[in-house]
């Protein structure tokens, strides 16, 4: 890709995929919309798909494709860890995205956050956001809430104690910025501990035992450039529900909605971003 800042160095984005075609060409075709500012290598890692999707991947010339066949829906979401590992270790970048198939771009600018969050002061090797949520403020507040109740439950029943900050202060691995040199140099891993939770805390959790720091990009921010459907794939794939029929249709409702939007359904029919 081109871009107009020369000073920026180059930025690997890596989505692990599994036979969502629809959904992950909404977004490589967002990407590719408004990623032209910045020099850009795209890495797509494919866990097993065995439908048109595959193919799909394949004539896209623009992005580095990883093939695992010996992968498949009953290893996730073990391999959408792996996947991030196996591609850090043949990247290009200087910095290395973590990035979620159902996560859509909405702004030319982006990735300046994070590349702003990264030049701060300090020993600064990860930047990225909270969760995103298509849901109401009040919503938001009563799962915060009720959150921190559980927490404290879980630490009273004698369950292994961790900082309240570090719980809710590392960047999500939906959209989140590295330090590639970093993770190789100290051997580090996205695939998480027995017991530990995921998401971006495993990597956070282990770049601070090394003396690291990450920074914190405002949730409003984020959301201003990105949007994550959150569970998406599962909302739009019969062979990967999730757990709870409550959470498998609150998704499906959240990918009806937003793939209603009018820019949404431009990018679906924009096919012309899928060739050089």
């Amino acid at each position: 890709m081109s871009t107009t800042h020369a000073s920026t160095p180059l930025i690997t984005v890596c989505i692990p995929h599994w036979q969502v075609r629809d959904m992950m060409a909404i977004c490589l075709r967002s990407i590719r919309r408004h990623s032209q500012k910045y020099p850009l290598e795209v890495i797509v890692v494919d866990n097993g798909s065995r439908d048109a999707s595959l193919d799909w991947l394949r004539s896209l010339t623009w992005i580095r494709l990883i093939e695992r066949p010996g992968e498949s829906v009953a290893n996730w979401p073990a391999n959408v860890f792996t996947a991030w590992d196996e591609a850090l270790r043949v990247a290009r970048g200087e910095f290395f995205v973590t990035m979620h198939s159902d996560v859509f771009v909405k702004r030319d600018d982006w990735l300046d956050p994070l590349l702003r969050e990264m030049a701060a002061e300090g020993r600064v090797a990860a930047a990225g956001a909270w969760k995103l949520a298509l849901e109401s403020p009040f919503y938001a507040w009563q799962k915060r809430v009720l959150g921190s109740a559980v927490a404290g439950v879980k630490r009273l029943a004698g369950r292994r104690a961790r900082s309240s900050w570090r719980e809710g202060h590392y960047p999500r691995d939906y959209c989140a910025m590295y330090r590639r040199a970093v993770l190789l140099n100290h051997d580090l891993t996205f695939c998480p501990a027995p017991d530990e939770i995921t998401g971006g805390y495993t990597i956070a959790r282990q770049l601070w035992d090394k003396g690291f720091a990450t920074r914190m990009i405002p949730v409003w921010e984020m959301a201003r450039n990105i949007v994550h459907v959150a569970h998406g794939t599962a909302a739009v794939s019969s062979a990967k529900p999730l757990q709870h029929r409550a959470a498998q249709l609150k998704a499906e409702r959240r990918a009806r909605a937003l793939f209603a939007q009018e820019w949404i359904q431009q990018l679906r029919d924009e096919t012309s971003l899928d060739t050089i």
